[in-house]
Protein backbone atom coordinates (compact mmCIF):
# COMPACT_ATOMS: atom_id res chain seq x y z
CA UNK A 1 0.00 0.00 0.00
CA UNK A 2 2.62 2.52 0.92
CA UNK A 3 4.53 1.70 -2.58
CA UNK A 4 1.34 2.47 -4.43
CA UNK A 5 0.55 5.58 -2.53
CA UNK A 6 3.77 7.00 -3.59
CA UNK A 7 3.92 6.14 -6.81
CA UNK A 8 0.38 7.74 -7.43
CA UNK A 9 2.00 10.59 -5.81
CA UNK A 10 4.62 11.13 -7.91
CA UNK A 11 2.26 10.57 -10.87
CA UNK A 12 0.29 13.42 -9.77
CA UNK A 13 2.78 15.63 -9.27
CA UNK A 14 4.32 14.96 -12.55
CA UNK A 15 0.51 15.72 -13.77
CA UNK A 16 0.35 18.72 -11.97
CA UNK A 17 3.55 19.62 -13.49
CA UNK A 18 2.37 18.56 -17.00
CA UNK A 19 -0.82 20.80 -16.69
CA UNK A 20 0.98 23.99 -15.45
CA UNK A 21 3.64 23.75 -18.46
CA UNK A 22 1.22 23.33 -21.20
CA UNK A 23 -1.83 25.60 -20.08
CA UNK A 24 -1.36 29.21 -19.94
CA UNK A 25 -3.90 32.13 -19.08
CA UNK A 26 -4.55 35.27 -21.12
CA UNK A 27 -5.43 38.29 -19.30
CA UNK A 28 -8.48 40.74 -20.10
CA UNK A 29 -6.52 43.51 -21.98
CA UNK A 30 -3.81 40.79 -23.52
CA UNK A 31 -3.12 38.80 -26.15
CA UNK A 32 -0.31 35.97 -26.51
CA UNK A 33 1.66 34.93 -29.72
CA UNK A 34 2.79 31.09 -29.54
CA UNK A 35 6.01 30.42 -31.08
CA UNK A 36 7.51 27.03 -31.99
CA UNK A 37 11.33 27.21 -32.17
CA UNK A 38 11.23 30.95 -32.85
CA UNK A 39 8.42 30.97 -35.10
CA UNK A 40 4.63 31.89 -34.77
CA UNK A 41 2.29 28.81 -34.80
CA UNK A 42 -1.23 30.95 -32.98
CA UNK A 43 -2.24 33.78 -32.13
CA UNK A 44 -4.56 34.31 -29.02
CA UNK A 45 -6.53 37.61 -28.75
CA UNK A 46 -9.61 35.94 -26.31
CA UNK A 47 -8.81 36.00 -22.63
CA UNK A 48 -9.13 32.92 -20.98
CA UNK A 49 -7.21 29.06 -20.38
CA UNK A 50 -5.49 27.68 -23.34
CA UNK A 51 -2.66 25.19 -23.96
CA UNK A 52 0.51 24.72 -25.40
CA UNK A 53 3.34 21.67 -26.22
CA UNK A 54 5.55 22.30 -23.14
CA UNK A 55 9.26 22.59 -23.28
CA UNK A 56 8.42 22.96 -27.29
CA UNK A 57 6.14 26.13 -28.20
CA UNK A 58 6.44 28.99 -25.86
CA UNK A 59 3.98 31.69 -25.11
CA UNK A 60 4.66 35.85 -25.82
CA UNK A 61 1.91 38.00 -24.54
CA UNK A 62 1.34 41.45 -25.94
CA UNK A 63 -0.31 44.52 -24.53
CA UNK A 64 -4.22 44.54 -26.06
CA UNK A 65 -4.62 48.25 -24.34
CA UNK A 66 -3.80 51.78 -25.38
CA UNK A 67 -0.13 51.97 -25.16
CA UNK A 68 1.72 55.09 -24.39
CA UNK A 69 3.98 57.07 -26.56
CA UNK A 70 6.16 60.18 -25.49
CA UNK A 71 8.10 62.06 -27.69
CA UNK A 72 11.37 64.09 -26.80
CA UNK A 73 11.37 67.63 -28.21
CA UNK A 74 12.55 68.59 -31.41
CA UNK A 75 13.82 71.93 -32.90
CA UNK A 76 11.91 72.60 -35.83
CA UNK A 77 10.52 75.50 -38.17
CA UNK A 78 7.02 77.26 -38.91
CA UNK A 79 6.14 78.46 -41.78
CA UNK A 80 6.13 81.97 -40.59
CA UNK A 81 10.03 81.05 -40.06
CA UNK A 82 10.35 80.51 -36.76
CA UNK A 83 12.74 78.00 -34.79
CA UNK A 84 10.99 76.57 -31.81
CA UNK A 85 10.88 73.17 -30.35
CA UNK A 86 7.70 71.07 -30.20
CA UNK A 87 6.81 68.20 -27.39
CA UNK A 88 4.18 65.62 -28.57
CA UNK A 89 2.71 62.50 -26.86
CA UNK A 90 0.50 59.79 -28.25
CA UNK A 91 -1.59 56.92 -27.64
CA UNK A 92 -1.21 53.56 -29.28
CA UNK A 93 -2.38 50.00 -29.61
CA UNK A 94 -1.60 46.45 -31.41
CA UNK A 95 -4.94 46.10 -33.60
CA UNK A 96 -3.11 43.21 -36.19
CA UNK A 97 -1.07 41.28 -33.90
CA UNK A 98 -0.06 38.67 -36.25
CA UNK A 99 1.25 41.47 -38.44
CA UNK A 100 3.22 43.59 -35.55
CA UNK A 101 4.74 40.04 -34.13
CA UNK A 102 6.01 39.64 -38.06
CA UNK A 103 7.49 43.26 -38.57
CA UNK A 104 8.00 44.63 -35.32
CA UNK A 105 8.22 41.74 -32.75
CA UNK A 106 8.05 43.68 -29.41
CA UNK A 107 6.49 46.78 -28.11
CA UNK A 108 9.76 48.37 -27.13
CA UNK A 109 10.65 48.53 -31.14
CA UNK A 110 6.70 49.33 -31.62
CA UNK A 111 8.20 52.61 -29.60
CA UNK A 112 10.97 53.05 -31.56
CA UNK A 113 9.11 52.80 -35.05
CA UNK A 114 6.58 55.80 -33.50
CA UNK A 115 9.75 57.88 -32.72
CA UNK A 116 10.49 58.41 -36.60
CA UNK A 117 7.19 58.29 -37.86
CA UNK A 118 5.46 60.51 -35.46
CA UNK A 119 7.93 62.90 -35.14
CA UNK A 120 8.64 62.81 -39.37
CA UNK A 121 4.66 63.27 -39.09
CA UNK A 122 5.12 66.36 -36.92
CA UNK A 123 7.59 68.43 -38.71
CA UNK A 124 5.92 68.47 -42.07
CA UNK A 125 3.06 69.81 -40.45
CA UNK A 126 4.24 72.35 -38.40
CA UNK A 127 6.18 73.42 -40.98
CA UNK A 128 2.94 74.10 -42.91
CA UNK A 129 1.13 76.19 -40.42
CA UNK A 130 2.27 79.58 -38.89
CA UNK A 131 3.31 79.83 -34.94
CA UNK A 132 -0.19 81.59 -33.96
CA UNK A 133 -1.91 78.41 -35.12
CA UNK A 134 0.27 76.21 -32.45
CA UNK A 135 -0.82 78.45 -29.85
CA UNK A 136 -4.42 79.11 -30.65
CA UNK A 137 -6.86 76.13 -29.63
CA UNK A 138 -8.69 76.99 -33.02
CA UNK A 139 -9.45 79.66 -35.11
CA UNK A 140 -13.31 79.65 -33.92
CA UNK A 141 -12.49 81.71 -30.97
CA UNK A 142 -11.84 85.10 -31.32
CA UNK A 143 -8.35 86.70 -30.10
CA UNK A 144 -9.34 89.49 -27.84
CA UNK A 145 -6.40 92.59 -27.54
CA UNK A 146 -6.02 94.22 -24.03
CA UNK A 147 -6.44 97.53 -25.71
CA UNK A 148 -7.82 98.92 -28.94
CA UNK A 149 -4.41 99.63 -30.20
CA UNK A 150 -3.05 96.60 -30.16
CA UNK A 151 -6.40 95.10 -32.14
CA UNK A 152 -5.28 98.22 -34.45
CA UNK A 153 -1.53 97.01 -35.03
CA UNK A 154 -2.53 93.44 -35.39
CA UNK A 155 -0.93 92.04 -38.45
CA UNK A 156 -1.52 89.16 -40.37
CA UNK A 157 0.55 86.95 -37.77
CA UNK A 158 -2.06 87.19 -35.06
CA UNK A 159 -4.65 85.27 -37.82
CA UNK A 160 -5.83 81.92 -36.59
CA UNK A 161 -5.79 79.81 -39.90
CA UNK A 162 -6.25 76.31 -38.59
CA UNK A 163 -5.90 75.96 -35.11
CA UNK A 164 -3.93 73.64 -32.51
CA UNK A 165 -6.98 71.58 -32.72
CA UNK A 166 -7.03 71.00 -36.36
CA UNK A 167 -2.94 70.44 -36.61
CA UNK A 168 -3.29 67.92 -34.22
CA UNK A 169 -5.16 66.11 -36.30
CA UNK A 170 -3.00 66.48 -39.59
CA UNK A 171 -0.70 64.62 -37.76
CA UNK A 172 -2.99 61.72 -36.79
CA UNK A 173 -3.87 61.61 -40.28
CA UNK A 174 -0.23 61.75 -41.27
CA UNK A 175 1.33 59.46 -39.02
CA UNK A 176 -1.43 56.72 -39.17
CA UNK A 177 -1.24 56.74 -43.22
CA UNK A 178 0.22 52.88 -43.47
CA UNK A 179 0.67 51.95 -39.93
CA UNK A 180 -1.57 49.59 -39.58
CA UNK A 181 -1.11 48.07 -42.58
CA UNK A 182 2.70 47.86 -42.22
CA UNK A 183 3.03 47.19 -38.35
CA UNK A 184 -0.21 46.06 -37.46
CA UNK A 185 -0.42 49.62 -35.27
CA UNK A 186 -2.88 52.10 -35.02
CA UNK A 187 -1.84 55.72 -33.58
CA UNK A 188 -5.32 56.39 -31.73
CA UNK A 189 -4.73 59.98 -30.54
CA UNK A 190 -1.50 62.58 -30.88
CA UNK A 191 -1.39 65.34 -29.09
CA UNK A 192 1.11 68.77 -28.92
CA UNK A 193 2.04 68.89 -24.93
CA UNK A 194 4.68 71.80 -24.73
CA UNK A 195 5.75 74.66 -27.71
CA UNK A 196 8.96 76.76 -26.70
CA UNK A 197 10.81 79.14 -28.62
CA UNK A 198 14.63 78.22 -29.62
CA UNK A 199 17.26 79.86 -27.38
CA UNK A 200 18.68 82.26 -30.01
CA UNK A 201 14.66 83.52 -30.36
CA UNK A 202 13.42 83.53 -27.34
CA UNK A 203 15.35 86.77 -26.65
CA UNK A 204 13.61 88.68 -29.67
CA UNK A 205 10.38 87.27 -28.45
CA UNK A 206 11.12 89.05 -25.13
CA UNK A 207 12.04 91.69 -26.17
CA UNK A 208 8.90 92.52 -28.38
CA UNK A 209 6.36 91.44 -25.37
CA UNK A 210 8.49 94.14 -23.85
CA UNK A 211 7.66 96.61 -26.44
CA UNK A 212 4.46 96.06 -26.51
CA UNK A 213 3.69 95.99 -22.79
CA UNK A 214 5.72 99.39 -22.65
CA UNK A 215 3.03 100.60 -25.86
CA UNK A 216 0.20 99.59 -23.86
CA UNK A 217 1.85 101.26 -20.51
CA UNK A 218 2.61 104.65 -22.86
CA UNK A 219 -0.98 104.11 -24.15
CA UNK A 220 -2.84 103.91 -20.67
CA UNK A 221 -0.59 106.97 -19.70
CA UNK A 222 -1.86 109.60 -22.71
CA UNK A 223 -5.19 108.43 -21.91
CA UNK A 224 -4.62 108.75 -18.21
CA UNK A 225 -3.25 112.74 -18.93
CA UNK A 226 -5.86 113.28 -21.24
CA UNK A 227 -8.90 112.25 -18.97
CA UNK A 228 -6.84 114.42 -16.73
CA UNK A 229 -6.50 117.12 -18.47
CA UNK A 230 -10.32 117.25 -19.28
CA UNK A 231 -11.14 116.97 -15.85
CA UNK A 232 -8.71 119.84 -15.08
CA UNK A 233 -10.55 122.11 -17.88
CA UNK A 234 -13.55 121.22 -16.90
CA UNK A 235 -12.84 122.28 -12.98
CA UNK A 236 -10.87 125.34 -14.15
CA UNK A 237 -14.33 126.24 -16.51
CA UNK A 238 -16.39 125.83 -13.16
CA UNK A 239 -14.13 127.73 -11.44
CA UNK A 240 -14.14 130.47 -13.56
CA UNK A 241 -18.13 130.14 -14.11
CA UNK A 242 -17.77 130.70 -10.85
CA UNK A 243 -15.34 133.47 -9.78
CA UNK A 244 -17.15 135.37 -13.08
CA UNK A 245 -20.40 134.86 -11.51
CA UNK A 246 -18.82 136.00 -7.85
CA UNK A 247 -17.21 139.31 -9.40
CA UNK A 248 -20.36 140.12 -11.53
CA UNK A 249 -22.61 140.20 -8.23
CA UNK A 250 -19.57 142.19 -6.90
CA UNK A 251 -19.95 144.57 -9.41
CA UNK A 252 -23.27 144.68 -9.05
CA UNK A 253 -23.53 145.39 -5.21
CA UNK A 254 -20.89 147.83 -5.15
CA UNK A 255 -22.53 150.33 -8.05
CA UNK A 256 -26.05 149.65 -6.05
CA UNK A 257 -23.82 151.11 -3.49
CA UNK A 258 -21.89 153.33 -5.19
CA UNK A 259 -25.19 154.85 -7.02
CA UNK A 260 -26.46 155.25 -3.29
CA UNK A 261 -23.49 157.15 -2.25
CA UNK A 262 -23.96 159.60 -4.74
CA UNK A 263 -27.42 160.19 -4.73
CA UNK A 264 -27.12 160.47 -0.64
CA UNK A 265 -24.19 163.02 -1.54
CA UNK A 266 -25.77 165.35 -4.29
CA UNK A 267 -29.06 165.02 -1.83
CA UNK A 268 -26.84 166.26 0.61
CA UNK A 269 -24.70 169.07 -1.40
CA UNK A 270 -27.66 169.97 -3.06
CA UNK A 271 -28.86 172.03 -0.35
CA UNK A 272 -26.10 174.44 -0.66
CA UNK A 273 -24.00 174.33 -3.62
CA UNK A 274 -21.58 177.16 -2.61
CA UNK A 275 -20.53 175.05 0.57
CA UNK A 276 -20.32 172.27 -1.84
CA UNK A 277 -17.38 174.20 -4.01
CA UNK A 278 -15.90 175.13 -0.94
CA UNK A 279 -15.26 171.42 -0.08
CA UNK A 280 -14.31 170.46 -3.33
CA UNK A 281 -11.80 172.81 -3.15
CA UNK A 282 -10.34 172.42 -0.08
CA UNK A 283 -10.27 168.41 -1.35
CA UNK A 284 -7.89 170.00 -3.96
CA UNK A 285 -6.12 171.93 -1.94
CA UNK A 286 -5.87 168.61 0.91
CA UNK A 287 -4.67 166.15 -2.51
CA UNK A 288 -2.24 168.60 -3.73
CA UNK A 289 -0.56 169.86 -0.23
CA UNK A 290 1.30 167.71 1.54
CA UNK A 291 4.33 168.16 4.72
CA UNK A 292 6.90 170.67 3.75
CA UNK A 293 5.25 172.21 0.73
CA UNK A 294 5.84 175.82 -1.15
CA UNK A 295 4.07 177.32 -2.67
CA UNK A 296 4.32 181.09 -4.74
CA UNK A 297 1.17 182.68 -5.06
CA UNK A 298 0.35 185.75 -6.32
CA UNK A 299 -1.68 188.20 -4.22
CA UNK A 300 -4.85 188.13 -6.78
CA UNK A 301 -4.61 184.07 -6.83
CA UNK A 302 -8.43 182.83 -5.06
CA UNK A 303 -5.92 180.41 -2.76
CA UNK A 304 -3.77 183.06 -1.29
CA UNK A 305 -7.56 185.04 -1.30
CA UNK A 306 -8.13 182.01 0.88
CA UNK A 307 -5.39 181.99 3.21
CA UNK A 308 -5.85 185.52 3.55
CA UNK A 309 -9.44 185.11 4.96
CA UNK A 310 -8.89 182.08 6.92
CA UNK A 311 -6.08 183.90 8.72
CA UNK A 312 -8.30 186.66 9.39
CA UNK A 313 -11.11 184.52 10.77
CA UNK A 314 -9.13 182.72 13.06
CA UNK A 315 -8.15 185.57 15.42
CA UNK A 316 -11.90 186.17 16.69
CA UNK A 317 -12.27 182.85 17.42
CA UNK A 318 -8.93 182.85 19.50
CA UNK A 319 -10.67 185.96 21.51
CA UNK A 320 -7.57 188.28 20.45
CA UNK A 321 -4.89 186.12 20.31
CA UNK A 322 -1.88 186.96 17.85
CA UNK A 323 -1.18 184.16 14.76
CA UNK A 324 2.07 182.64 14.82
CA UNK A 325 4.69 183.87 12.48
CA UNK A 326 2.57 187.33 12.64
CA UNK A 327 3.18 188.93 16.99
CA UNK A 328 7.20 189.06 16.23
CA UNK A 329 6.48 190.99 13.61
CA UNK A 330 4.45 193.47 14.95
CA UNK A 331 1.32 193.15 13.02
CA UNK A 332 -1.76 193.57 14.08
CA UNK A 333 -4.81 191.19 13.70
CA UNK A 334 -7.21 191.96 10.82
CA UNK A 335 -11.07 191.50 11.72
CA UNK A 336 -12.21 189.24 8.20
CA UNK A 337 -15.68 190.21 7.01
CA UNK A 338 -18.42 187.70 7.66
CA UNK A 339 -18.57 184.62 5.56
CA UNK A 340 -21.52 181.99 6.08
CA UNK A 341 -18.86 178.75 5.89
CA UNK A 342 -17.08 177.14 8.83
CA UNK A 343 -13.89 178.03 10.44
CA UNK A 344 -11.23 176.97 8.66
CA UNK A 345 -8.04 176.66 10.91
CA UNK A 346 -4.22 176.34 8.78
CA UNK A 347 -0.90 177.76 10.74
CA UNK A 348 0.27 179.77 8.15
CA UNK A 349 3.93 181.24 7.58
CA UNK A 350 4.49 184.64 5.10
CA UNK A 351 7.49 185.14 3.20
CA UNK A 352 9.00 188.48 3.36
CA UNK A 353 6.75 191.45 5.09
CA UNK A 354 7.76 194.08 2.57
CA UNK A 355 7.82 193.48 -1.16
CA UNK A 356 9.19 196.56 -3.82
CA UNK A 357 6.41 198.68 -5.03
CA UNK A 358 7.17 197.94 -9.13
CA UNK A 359 6.51 194.51 -8.39
CA UNK A 360 3.55 192.91 -6.96
CA UNK A 361 3.52 191.60 -3.94
CA UNK A 362 4.33 187.75 -3.49
CA UNK A 363 4.02 185.75 -0.83
CA UNK A 364 5.38 182.31 0.30
CA UNK A 365 3.51 179.66 2.24
CA UNK A 366 4.68 176.69 4.20
CA UNK A 367 0.96 174.73 5.24
CA UNK A 368 1.75 171.82 7.14
CA UNK A 369 -2.11 170.90 7.91
CA UNK A 370 -5.37 172.07 6.94
CA UNK A 371 -8.62 170.86 8.64
CA UNK A 372 -11.87 171.73 7.88
CA UNK A 373 -15.01 171.26 10.60
CA UNK A 374 -18.76 171.27 8.25
CA UNK A 375 -21.66 171.27 10.21
CA UNK A 376 -24.09 170.97 7.54
CA UNK A 377 -27.89 171.41 8.67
Amino acid sequence: MGVKFFFAAIVAVLMALLAYFMSYVVDEGQQAVITQFGKPVKFVTEPGLNFRIPFIQSVQKLEKRLLPWDGAPENMQTRDKKRIYVDCWARWRIVDVETFFTNVRTEQEGQKILDDIVDSSVRDVIARNNLIDLVRTSKDRELVYETEELSRTASSRDVVTTGRQKIEEAILADASDSLAARYGMELVAVHIKRVSYNDRVKETVFERMRSERQRVAQLFESEAEEEGNKISGLTRKELDSIEGEMKQKSAEIRGGADAEVIRLTAEAYGRNPQFFEFLQRLEMYKMALRKDTSLILSTNSDMFRLFKTTRSSVAPSNQGTQTPGRADRGQPNEQAPAVKVPAVEAPVEEADRAAPSSVPVVEEASISRIRVDANLK
